[in-house]
């Protein structure tokens, strides 16, 4: 089976992967405590580190804004947010480590080629993710301040679960009776009862902060890498959003490029000839009329006749550019159209949907493509187009029961597809195994 999908690599950057996600397990109580251990540990981890970079990267920037009038300062804020980035890094390090997030690094600005010792010198403090960085060490710190005594808090109220009742009944067997102690007895409960109800109450805190725990650990782990991704992690996704709009733009210019070539191509093997032919025809007829005029008819006939044929030509080339069809009666009346001409049987299923007209003009293309891609290659014997829209995306799908086994090339009419595809910022794939017919699916965003 072949199966060909527009790739998502950018330019030396590619998203982190992430391994499938796991079937849910069913609850343990070691994955809860581990759960529970990590991020104290990451806590603890985080304001050490946290305490140190504030103190180190909030004093270096606070000296360097000080000092910058004399010039003195920009070293001291480049030190500021190099030691910044360095912070960040260790976080990155400490979040895949014990929390298992992955924090993808932004490309660093980098000063232009030729660029003197200065300007070198001074291009962190162009690059916004130093300062984001910067920002970051200051958020965090505090964030730790106030998530990682929550967090241990709560633990300890979980452990009171056991260990506050077993001291209540300790203590009230070892020290000697005090006169209006405890919980039970400030809420008036009389003797003999206020041991029972002193050690229920705690049993019944510790409980709420037992069955409590799990989720709030979970959100303040959540917190802590919502912060993380958003200082450290946002300019990465920018920057890898930038590049897929690049390498759309720059697969619609190389699909309308290989398009135009195409065109040219056809133009120059059919319809070109057959004027060229009925140019020399006319000659003819223009130096037989006077001689033999039967002769000069017949001749005429044949160069009518091939200009239908030319006429034919350039209706069918004319198709993938600007159909009147298309652009009358909306893209289900076109595609309708593509299938009562086709050379193999084709149905088509195609609400009336109000889709964006760049959408329309790559859905109707696909489908032109891939049926006169079925008619000289598949020997199907029917195929079905259907369009839907899914959410915001429009999915056009052709599928024929011909011999399948269709395979990519740099020439050929998948790879256009592909490209101009692409080139409106959606995907294309192609599932082809030999002997099983081929099924195109394109998804197309309808957003401007």
């Amino acid at each position: 089976m072949t199966t060909v999908t527009v790739p998502d690599s950018l330019q030396g950057q590619t998203p982190p992967t992430s391994a499938p996600a796991a079937p849910a397990r069913p609850w343990s109580i070691r994955r809860w405590a581990a759960r529970i251990g990590r991020f104290l540990a990451y806590g603890f981890l985080a304001t050490v580190l946290g305490a140190v970079g504030f103190s180190l990267v909030i004093g270096l920037l606070s000296a360097g804004a000080a000092t910058v009038v004399v010039w003195i300062g920009l070293p001291i804020l480049v030190a500021g947010v190099l030691v910044a980035h360095g912070f960040a890094k260790a976080e990155r390090t400490l979040q895949s480590t014990i929390l298992g997030t992955v924090l993808p690094t932004p490309a660093p600005v980098r000063a232009p080629a030729g660029a003197g010792r200065v300007r070198r010198l001074l291009t962190p403090l162009t690059d916004p993710q130093s300062w984001l960085d910067s920002l970051w060490v200051l958020v965090n710190f505090l964030l730790a301040l106030i998530t990682v005594p929550l967090a241990l808090a709560w633990t300890v109220g979980a452990l009171a679960t056991v260990g506050g009742p077993v001291a209540t009944l300790v203590l009230e067997q070892t020290l000697p009776p005090a006169e209006d102690s405890g919980l039970a007895a400030l809420m008036g409960v009389a003797e003999p009862y206020t041991l029972a109800v002193d050690v229920s109450l705690q049993f019944l805190a510790g409980l709420l902060f037992l069955l409590t725990l799990g989720p709030v650990v979970r959100g303040l782990t959540a917190l802590h890498r919502s912060v993380a991704r958003g200082l450290l992690s946002s300019r990465y996704r920018d920057q890898q959003r930038l590049l897929r709009t690049e390498q759309s733009r720059a697969a619609g210019r190389s699909a309308e490029s290989a398009a135009l070539r195409r065109l040219e191509r056809d133009l120059h093997d059919g319809p070109q000839q057959r004027l060229v032919r009925a140019s020399m025809d006319l000659a003819r007829v223009e130096s037989l009329a006077q001689k033999d005029p039967e002769k000069a008819r017949a001749v005429l006939r044949e160069t009518r006749e091939q200009l239908g044929l030319t006429l034919d030509d350039l209706r069918r080339l004319s198709r993938g550019i600007a159909p009147p069809v298309l652009v009358d009666r909306g893209l289900a009346a076109a595609l309708t159209e593509l299938a009562a001409i086709s050379p193999i049987p084709a149905t088509v299923e195609a609400p009336e949907l109000e889709l964006p007209e760049h959408v329309e003009i790559g859905v109707y293309y696909v489908v032109s493509e891939s049926l006169t891609n079925a008619a000289k290659h598949s020997g199907a014997r029917s195929v079905r187009v259907e369009l839907a829209r899914i959410g915001d995306d429009a999915r056009v799908r052709i599928e024929d029961d011909g011999r399948g086994g269709a395979e990519m090339r740099a020439d050929g009419g998948l790879a256009g597809l592909t490209g101009r595809v692409a080139s409106l910022e959606g995907r294309l794939t192609v599932t082809s195994p030999p002997g099983h017919g081929t099924r195109i699916e394109a998804v197309i965003p309808c957003a401007s």
